[in-house]
């Protein structure tokens, strides 16, 4: 049997073009394996890891290049025909062309390198040009790794024998396209009023002289439960008060409410020693009444606010106000609204809504009570939480174009995708922005992701780069003024629509125990920073996810394919330990001692688990000098 590389075009013409060269190679190789190089080329239309993994379990192929607009495949002569037929299938406007084959045995021989195109006249006599990709800036070509020694560092890379494709993320059933009678009435009559009367109350409400009434200033260390060095003077107990506000409304909304507490020790801000404070979590909690009661669906944000940018802040933090009217009252507001407006509805699952305590400070409320699940010290363990949403920054429009960012990773993929179904299915006029980035960690949601439990971030921005709330929050000018009540009533409602969409009793969304039935050992592999300037004193780090201890091994390539640098880790340790790692850290060094050139690498990361499952990835970045 011999091996082929093809591009695939999905046309009656090319299908029997295909079908004769699989005939040529079948027969006139009688005894000897053909493997063909194959090309896909979809045109305005992305490949998606899921449908490849979708086609790989119905026939074999080995997948080697993805760009922008067309992946490489390696597949035998014998799964050609049904490889044709399928890309056809799957993506209407495919163009697959063959583009190389030779006999199995000597493919361990035979080595495509990917190059810039200005570096063709440079090429050696025997190298083969096989096709250009990516619009015509790169091009593939095949030779031996001593025909290319001497091109320079910035050509591309070897291919590898093969990229791992896997489910990125648990699949959906077809959604019903007529929403229910009662969610659609319910959806249409929100008002942003009751929204904005709860910001409103947690911003600007000056009554100090009654308990539980004076939370202008939000700071997480403004709490009544405070032990402070060297005699300071506590702060206002504005957090507390903050906190028991919000847990009188879940419990006057018919909710069973707690407080889950915790400490924290802050040693200084500025030059001054703090001490330590107790925080609450606000947990309230709606059962739900079907076969999936047991199942929870965690609606998260944060009450904690802080004025950091304002200046004279680290000298007069006990005092300094923080309104935080869109981080992240609107949040909050967001929770109280979602428990009012369904608390009548009769949901299979269950919802617990959350407010945390301590995000400003990074995050410790949601990582206190993540901590608690994976400790299974939790009144709930990880099986059962299906999904977390969580609201953060919410509440402001500056430039007039109404949008909501739907953070997500790849394990809550699914989630982001409900929320695209949702917004497409009840008509919001809404601009939805569906941003896979496992890197940004900033906010409630982080610390689920840590543990394995999928969850999403829904705010206004999803980027450091914002034009719209960058210059105002943390700062006391995050306040009533800012607030947007056109994208504040939007927000509710998606909220809204979408925790029944996933709490109804009717919903067809795949439970966990399919999801694990995707044996994916490595999730949220990120690569930072990319580039990495050397002469900065950059390190390259890396981030991953295992599902199950495994072994970690790391290599680094250059562009011919040669190992400059390698790392292991053990099973079960640092780097290989179930959950979220992030040993690796790389400054540069070959392990010759000299410092790499600038140019583009490979990251090969392999993990291999007891159980025998194996995965690896391959990750290009660029160093510059």
């Amino acid at each position: 049997m011999k091996i082929t590389l093809i591009r695939l075009k999905a046309s009656i013409s090319n299908y029997f073009v295909i079908l004769f060269l699989f005939l040529l190679a079948a027969f006139g190789n009688a005894g000897e394996p053909v493997q063909y190089m194959a090309k896909v080329f979809v045109p305005s239309l992305s490949i998606t890891e899921q449908k490849l993994w979708q086609i790989q379990q119905r026939v074999p192929f080995k997948l080697r290049y993805r760009s922008i607009d067309s992946v490489l495949i390696s597949v035998t002569a014998t799964a050609l025909p049904q490889l044709t037929a399928l890309m056809r299938q799957e993506f209407t406007r495919s163009k697959t062309t063959i583009l190389d084959s030779h006999p199995l045995s000597e493919m361990n021989a035979v080595n495509y390198y990917v190059l810039d195109t200005n570096l063709l006249s440079d090429l050696s006599e025997p190298t083969k040009l096989i096709d250009t990709l990516d619009g015509g800036k790169v091009v593939l070509v095949r030779a031996n790794d001593s025909d290319v020694i001497g091109l320079p560092v910035h050509f591309r890379a070897k291919l590898p024998s093969e990229i791992l494709v896997g489910a990125r993320a648990p699949r959906l059933t077809k959604l019903t396209l007529q929403p229910k009678m009662e969610v659609e009435q319910l959806v249409a009559n929100i008002s942003p009023q009751p929204w904005r009367q709860i910001i409103q109350t947690m911003t600007l409400n000056p009554d100090v002289s009654t308990p539980g009434y004076q939370f202008l200033s939000r700071y997480a260390l403004r709490v009544r439960r405070a032990i402070q060095h060297d005699g300071q003077p506590e702060p206002d107990s504005a957090c507390d008060n903050s906190g028991e506000w919000i847990a009188k409304q879940f419990q006057n909304l018919g909710l069973v409410v707690g407080m889950d507490s915790f400490q924290h020790t802050r040693s200084q801000i500025g030059a001054g020693k703090i001490g330590t404070y107790t925080m609450n979590n606000i947990v309230a909690t709606r059962p739900g009444r079907g076969p999936n009661r047991d199942q929870f669906y965690l609606l998260v944000a944060h009450y904690d606010s802080i004025s950091s940018k304002t200046r004279g802040w680290q000298q007069q933090w006990r005092t300094m106000p923080a309104p935080g009217a869109s981080d992240n009252a609107s949040g909050v507001a967001i929770l109280l609204e979602v428990a009012r407006l369904v608390r009548n509805l009769d949901l299979d699952y269950s919802i617990r809504f959350i407010a945390f305590s301590g995000e400003e400070l990074f995050l410790y409320g949601s990582k206190h009570y993540c901590h608690q699940i994976k400790s299974e010290t939790a009144d709930l363990s990880a099986d059962q939480i299906s999904g977390v949403l969580n609201f953060d920054l919410i509440g402001h429009d500056q430039d007039g174009n109404l949008d909501i960012h739907v953070v997500y990773d790849e394990r809550s993929q699914w989630l982001a995708n409900v929320f695209k179904t949702v917004n497409q299915k009840y008509e919001f006029p809404l601009d939805l922005r569906l941003q896979y980035n496992p890197s940004f960690i900033y906010s409630d949601h982080s610390p689920f992701w840590e543990i394995g439990i999928p969850a999403v971030l829904l705010s206004e921005e999803s980027s450091f780069e914002s034009t719209e709330s960058i210059k105002y929050i943390h700062s006391q000018a995050d306040d009533m003024d800012k607030i947007t009540d056109s994208l504040g009533e939007l927000a509710v409602k998606l909220a809204v629509a979408t925790t029944v969409e996933l709490t109804s009793s009717n919903n067809s969304y795949v439970s966990k125990a399919q999801e694990k039935e995707i044996n994916k050992l490595l999730w949220n592999v990120i690569l930072f920073p990319n580039p990495v300037n050397l002469d900065r004193g950059e390190l390259l780090g890396l981030d991953y996810f295992l599902s199950e201890p495994a072994k970690v091994e790391i290599n680094l390539y250059n562009n011919n394919g040669w190992s400059i640098h390698n790392q292991t880790y053990r099973i079960g340790k640092i780097g290989g330990k179930k959950g979220r790692n992030s040993p690796f850290r790389w400054n540069g060094k070959m392990e010759s001692g000299q410092l790499a050139a600038g140019g583009v690498y490979t990251l090969q990361l392999t993990a291999l688990a007891k159980s025998g499952t194996s995965e690896t990835t391959y990750l290009p970045f660029a160093l510059v000098r």
